[in-house]
This record gives structure tokens, C-alpha cells and sequence, in this order.
């Protein structure tokens, strides 16, 4: 998240985006270990939240600073890893020397960053050869399976768009950053797209629908909305989520 009145509309619900979201698949990290194997690697886990992707890199043996502008965020994140280096910063800005890094990832998040001034900062500190890597996780919609055409509908009726859609012209979402990387100089040699899923319950699936941007910037309205969604979601007590996201790699030069 770039440190904008937007992007710091998460810190108003850490306690939830820390509990609920998603974690990634393991073909993430696979991808990654492939190309440069993680154990020991240096990586920088910008836009880290409260740890998501932060706990998996640690759990595949990577060395691994966090970096947020939210205090909040990343107050949840040391309470989890109290030995991880958290950073308050901005990818536009990062305050590290150069060729620090052997990786450098951002997830469900480089849409809110100001994409050129970002790959400028990321080339200063990752090493000659090192890797880019961005991934997002979005919740799919299916008119055909019941409980997301009742969520949708609720949707529709409120003229919301899900997704990650860059709030700013300097964003890039997931559809175009291999081909903005690309215009950048950038090497990209993994562009794919993942699919997974995970059960939960009603109660933390409306938590989750809760810390989507497009929700937050409903200010007050937003409790009305979730009322609503949990209304149309009354006869499902469990929902199975069916979550999709792109995943790009990019070798620095």
C-alpha cells in the first residue's frame, strides 16, 4: 500500500484482515524456491500487513524484513513473528541501501503502490539477478453456485466492483503487471494464474468482505452493507470461498 489516505484504510481493521484473510498456495513459494531457493535468501516482504505472506516465507526458510506503512498492521505481524525486522515505509521510498535483497515480493498489494517510482527503489536494492515477485488473492463469483449469486446480488444492488483495482493512474493491478514490468526493462519468467480455495464460516467470511477497500470506503454505510450480505447469506451457516490471483515473477537485470 502506498502511505495515501486510501492505503491506510486498513490499519482501521487490522484485528480483522489478521484473522480472516487468506493465506497463498504453496505453488507461490514453490515458484520462488524454484528460481531462487529460499532458504537463507534475503527478501523484503513489502505491503506485508499483518503477515501473511510474511509467516510463509519464514516457514521456507527465508530471512525476511517486512515493511507496511501501518503501524497497526505490523503491530499484528511482530505479535506473530516478534523476531522479524518490521519497517514503517514505502515501497516509493525504501529505506535500504543497495543490492540488500535477493527478493523482493508484494502481495495483494502493488496496485496500491505508485508502480513506477517502486520498481526505481526495488532495482536500487535487490541484487543483480534477483527477483520481483507479485501476487494477489481475489474471491471469485459464480452466478451458478448459490450462495456467491446471493452475495453478488447484494453487490449489484450496492454498484460495487470487487477485485484489486488500483485506486491511482500509478497503480498496476494484477491483469497488467507482467506487462507493465515488461515496458519497465524487466525480465518476467513466471505469469500465471492460481486458483484455490477454503472453507470457513459466515460469521469470518463477512469479517473478510469487511476489509475489502471497496467496503472500507463506505465509512458508515459499511455496517449496513454487511447486514445486508448477511441477511442473503442466512441459510449458509459455512461458505466454501473459491479465491484466484495472478502471480508474476521478474528477474532484475
Amino acid at each position: 500500500m502506498s502511505d495515501t489516505g486510501r492505503g491506510r484504510l486498513f490499519d482501521r481493521v487490522a484485528v480483522d484482515y489478521d484473522e480472516v484473510r487468506p493465506s497463498y498456495p504453496d505453488e507461490v513459494y514453490d515458484a520462488l524456491d524454484e528460481l531462487s531457493p529460499l532458504p537463507g535468501a534475503k527478501v523484503l516482504d513489502l505491503a506485508a500487513g499483518t503477515g501473511v505472506a510474511t509467516r510463509q516465507l519464514l516457514s521456507r526458510g527465508a530471512e525476511v524484513v517486512a515493511m507496511d506503512p501501518g503501524m497497526p498492521m505490523l503491530r499484528r505481524l511482530k505479535a506473530h513473528s516478534p523476531t522479524v525486522a518490521a519497517v514503517a515505509g514505502r515501497a516509493e521510498q525504501l529505506p535500504f541501501g543497495a543490492d540488500v535483497f535477493d527478493v523482493v515480493c508484494c502481495a495483494t498489494a502493488w496496485h496500491w503502490v505508485d508502480a513506477a517510482a517502486a520498481v526505481q527503489e526495488v532495482r536500487r536494492v535487490v541484487r543483480p539477478g534477483g527477483l520481483l515477485a507479485l501476487w494477489w488473492a481475489n474471491q471469485a463469483r459464480d452466478d451458478s453456485i448459490d450462495w456467491e449469486r446471493a452475495e453478488g446480488e447484494v453487490h449489484e444492488r450496492w454498484q460495487l466492483r470487487g477485485g484489486s483495482r488500483p485506486p491511482t493512474n500509478a497503480g498496476v493491478g494484477p491483469r497488467d503487471a507482467a506487462k507493465d514490468l515488461r515496458r519497465r526493462g524487466l525480465d518476467v519468467v513466471v505469469e500465471t494464474e492460481l486458483a484455490w480455495s477454503r472453507r470457513i464460516s459466515r460469521e469470518a467470511h463477512l469479517r473478510m468482505v469487511g476489509t475489502y477497500s471497496v467496503v472500507l470506503d463506505l465509512g458508515e454505510r459499511r455496517r449496513e452493507l454487511l447486514d445486508e450480505i448477511a441477511a442473503a447469506l442466512a441459510p449458509w451457516d459455512t461458505v466454501d470461498e473459491r479465491l484466484w490471483g495472478r502471480l508474476v515473477i521478474a528477474r532484475l537485470p
